[in-house]
């Protein structure tokens, strides 16, 4: 689809990055100074043809100015920090103008309908360049009465003998969202469907899958 993609709610760049090695341009906007700093400090260790394809960005997904429009947007499973109806229409019709008449936009979902009442998760540890290790701890609890999950995080960081070094704790809430609703949204703020997908390794979206992959444009008038 071409550059600059515009990477909104990106953390500390994980796709941002990923997408500039493989050559294209990206502008990667977050509202978290922490975030930020730690994207910031990552891309200082990128190659210098890296770093010139990343512009970040510190900003609001709910409400942004840019002054262009992107062939791509993507949103990868972070629309769910938008936690209310008026904060999720706010965010859609951003990336709405954003985009280009014949762009695309790729909205990553959990779907609601399967998201358990409570569950924990341990991630791979991740190795840092000091030769430590930093490994992520997840418990979720979720309410289906007020559509909110909180998920409270762990970061463990080990060093070179496995030996506990910190922990920092994070506690954060994100949207249950049902798949009627986010259609309602997608409707109402101007979006078709292109193509639905259940994993992002091309697999057909299917009420039973874990993940709701989905490709859209603006819609047409008639």
């Amino acid at each position: 689809m071409g550059s600059p993609i515009l990477d909104v709610a990106a953390g500390t760049g994980r796709v941002a990055f990923t997408l500039a090695r493989d050559g294209q341009e990206v502008v990667a906007i977050e509202s978290s100074p922490s975030m930020l700093a730690e994207a910031q400090r990552k891309l200082e260790l990128e190659p210098p043809e890296i770093r010139e394809r990343i512009t970040m960005i510190q900003g609001d997904m709910t409400n942004f100015q840019l002054e262009k429009k992107f062939s791509m947007i993507i949103i990868p499973n972070s629309f769910g920090h938008a936690l209310t109806t008026d904060t999720q229409l706010s965010t859609l019709r951003c990336i709405h103008k954003h985009l280009a008449e014949t762009g695309l936009f790729l909205l990553d979902l959990y779907p609601g309908a399967l998201q358990n009442e409570h569950a924990t998760f341990v991630d791979s540890p991740v190795p840092l360049s000091n030769g430590r290790t930093v490994e992520r701890h997840g418990e979720i609890y979720t309410d289906f009465t007020q559509q909110l999950m909180q998920v409270d995080l762990r970061y463990i960081i080990r060093g070179s003998n496995k030996e506990i070094i910190d922990e920092v704790k994070v506690v954060s809430s994100a949207a249950i969202l049902f798949n009627r609703e986010v259609d309602l949204l997608l409707k109402m703020t101007g979006f078709e469907v292109v193509e639905e997908l259940g994993s992002f390794e091309g697999q057909t979206y299917s009420p039973e899958s874990g993940r709701r992959i989905m490709i859209l444009r603006k819609r047409v008038h008639e």
